[in-house]
């Protein structure tokens, strides 16, 4: 099983530790975009698609627990 997350790098969300992220949880793979072409969703919030599904958050935090969650269940934990 894998795990997609594709993040536009003009977006805020790009700055979060992405590595670390593919460090916890072997089989997610960030995949930086110069634009996902959501400008209007890019300008509010900070974002990104796991496998495929747009996930928004008000924060980076916010965002970085939201996909990890998502990898939990999907990958079955995390080397926390």
């Amino acid at each position: 099983m894998f795990v997609i997350v594709e993040v536009c790098d003009v977006n805020p969300a790009s700055t979060l530790e992405w590595e670390a992220l593919e460090k916890e949880f072997p089989g997610l793979s960030v995949i930086l975009h110069p634009c996902l072409s959501h400008c209007e969703i890019c300008a509010e919030h900070f974002y990104a698609f796991v496998d495929g599904e747009l996930i928004t958050a008000d924060t980076p935090d916010a965002l970085a627990a939201e996909i990890r969650k998502r990898a939990a269940v999907a990958l079955g934990g995390g080397d926390r």
